[in-house]
């Protein structure tokens, strides 16, 4: 009877927390960086499409400023680098990039400022998959 009363205490623990918890409204794609260009007007980056292609999107710096539209996680952590894109409701609504901490990394470059030039006027970053 002991063990009936425990094994029923446990479910309905486990049912409080699983009732409780909050499920996002964020959607996220995460996708696996090749490499980061950084430029005056914001970063180029480099990613892995499928298991063979590649594909590139251009992050405004305007949208690295606190509430902005994009997060830059700067680490030395081996999953690096990587980016995360979010989105609400089917719209998009930020992106997190994860880099390597020291720009001397190879997955860091220097994008040359007349190539990236006017690429980086986005309302929103559209991946290819």
């Amino acid at each position: 009877m002991k063990r009936a009363l425990i094994v029923l205490g446990l479910v309905a623990l486990v049912a409080v927390f699983t009732l409780s918890a909050e499920t996002s409204s964020f959607y996220p794609l995460r996708f696996d960086v090749v490499k980061v260009y950084s430029h005056a007007e914001g970063y180029r980056v480099i990613y892995r499409k499928g298991s063979t292609g590649m594909a590139e999107f251009y992050i405004p710096a305007k949208w690295f400023v606190p509430g902005g539209k994009a997060e830059l996680i700067r680490a030395n952590d081996p999953s690096f680098p990587y980016v995360v894109l979010y989105y609400k409701e089917g719209k998009f609504s930020h992106v997190r990039l994860y880099v390597k901490a020291s720009m001397k990394d190879e997955t860091w470059g220097v994008l040359e400022p007349d190539v990236g030039r006017g690429k980086f006027n986005v309302d929103e970053l559209k991946p290819e998959f």
